[in-house]
């Protein structure tokens, strides 16, 4: 295999997609520290003394770290007991975040499609521990030595052997045997789905409406986009150089390779190592075109609005670079300099504007579109409000629509991570001296959020935010709500 093979410019552009990316919609990742000492949980105390405190609280954690919005419900006794909205969905047009506010809650995605799943268990048309390839009409697994020992459990408690890679392309490489390690696998949610697909003949939308959302009352919850929502939607804020990046990092790197490629070509054809101006500026505009198709493969497949706001960052670009180079082309013309003499001017003076376009996306937070669905994905395409979730926290709490082997089989640790956390059925497991609290995160681009409770004392939280900057809030609100042990970890 020649180098030009190797180093292709597809590849380069898709590994630059993924160094950008990185794995977009996110996952915990678990303390290995404890914690010496545990503040007690707030369970006991009067709830208005708690929404009091949170009520002064989450504004000044808000505004210290500038997040736009926050939306928040409380879960007490089995039921939501307050929800509240703070700041704003959309810092242009200023609309006020509501406990009626969607948004979107990334991997909090798996939880749904989880529990969905158990309620397919409970009626007989899944099995907890029976091979979920058994269970397939088509098979989606590749054959493989472990293909075919891949259970419910093991996917539902990110066990199975598969990958983490389920965004931006699906590898259904199996790594070890299943049961035996802890590994957060978006690709074994993904399974769960077909499963789940395949066990009802319908969208993993409808069966999650059909056995969860409907029954719970969750009626802004769906992992696509509805009419009845959409007005209701928060937008998403992120750093504009976050797009910009993601187009400039392939179309640079398949660039340089096109243009080595066509240097060497040149130099065969016409002995001379010295690019022309025709072929540097063909390279581009074919590197460009290259990176654009990367991204309504890759990001837009799965993520619309933010392949949308890529393309939306890029025109903006090139209309500030075009608008940039005819002033900078006035401005050196009226220099007492000979023509000859001026293009070094040009283009030193081009390189320093790049710089400082980069330099202001970089400055710049601000929304992103909202209403281009994705397809329906257990990873995490799910919107919800927290009035919502806060309903299938007190249902995991207290499973009813679970039967009780069901239930307990949720809330009970099926694979060990380390002394203080292991993962259930769904939920991550936080152990601690205060009881055991079930826990999911959400990242995607734009928004972060948390869920937990201590189903023992029936005390939960959900917390969700709009911005990329908001996982720290969202934490601290939680563990503020909660009291207790509360520390969840990122990357």
């Amino acid at each position: 295999m020649s180098w030009l093979k190797i180093i292709s410019p597809q590849r380069i552009a898709v590994v630059g997609l993924f160094v950008v990316l990185g794995s977009v919609y996110g996952h915990p990742v678990v303390a290995q520290q404890p914690i010496a000492q545990e503040p007690t949980l707030r369970h006991s105390e009067p709830l208005d003394v708690v929404v009091a405190d949170l009520e002064r609280y989450i504004p000044e954690r808000m505004e210290a770290s500038g997040i736009p919005g926050l939306a928040i419900a409380l879960v007490r006794d089995g039921r939501v007991v307050w929800s509240s909205g703070f700041g704003v969905t959309n810092r242009i047009t200023g609309t006020p975040v509501t406990p009626q506010t969607v948004f979107e809650v990334a991997s909090i995605s798996k939880v749904a499609t989880t529990y969905t799943a158990l309620r397919l268990v409970d009626e007989g048309r899944l099995a907890l521990d029976e091979s979920l390839a058994a269970s397939l009409t088509t098979p989606w697994l590749p054959s493989s030595d472990y293909g075919e020992e891949i259970t419910l459990r093991h996917v539902a408690s990110h066990s199975s052997g598969l990958p983490d890679n389920g965004l931006l392309g699906v590898d259904k490489t199996i790594a070890f045997e299943p049961g035996s390690v802890f590994a957060y696998s978006g690709v074994g949610l993904l399974y769960l789905q077909e499963a789940i697909e395949q066990a009802t003949g319908s969208s993993l939308e409808d069966a999650a409406q059909t056995l969860v959302f409907e029954p719970l009352g969750m009626q802004s919850s769906s992992f696509v986009d509805h009419a009845y929502s959409e007005p209701r939607m928060a937008n998403g804020h992120i750093g504009y150089s976050f797009p910009l990046f993601a187009f400039l990092i392939p179309s640079i790197g398949v660039f340089f390779v096109l243009v080595s490629v066509g240097i060497i070509v040149r130099r065969v054809r016409a002995g001379t190592w010295r690019p022309s101006r025709k072929l540097l500026a063909g390279n581009a505009a074919v590197a460009s075109l290259i990176a654009l198709v990367l991204v309504s493969v890759t990001i837009g497949r799965v993520l619309p609005n933010l392949a949308l706001l890529v393309f939306v960052s890029v025109l903006a670009f090139v209309v500030a670079l075009a608008l940039a180079s005819l002033m900078i082309r006035r401005l050196i013309a009226r220099l007492t300099v000979q023509a000859k003499h001026r293009r070094p001017y040009y283009f030193a003076s081009m390189a320093v504007t790049i710089v400082v376009l980069l330099w202001l996306s970089g400055t710049v937070t601000g929304p992103m579109p909202s209403f281009l669905s994705p397809p329906p994905s257990a990873v995490g395409s799910l919107r919800s409000t927290a009035p919502d979730l806060a309903n299938l926290l007190a249902e995991a709490a207290t499973p009813r629509l679970l039967n009780k082997e069901t239930g307990n089989q949720l809330r009970t640790p099926q694979i060990a991570i380390n002394d203080d956390f292991s993962w259930g059925l769904g939920f991550g497991i936080q152990h601690g001296d205060q009881g055991e609290a079930l826990w999911q995160n959400g990242m995607t681009p734009g928004f972060r959020s948390v869920m937990v409770i201590y189903p023992e004392h029936q005390w939960g939280v959900v917390v969700l935010t709009n911005s990329d900057d908001g996982m720290s809030v969202a934490y601290d609100v939680a563990a503020r709500a909660l009291g207790g042990k509360a520390h969840w970890s990122l990357f």
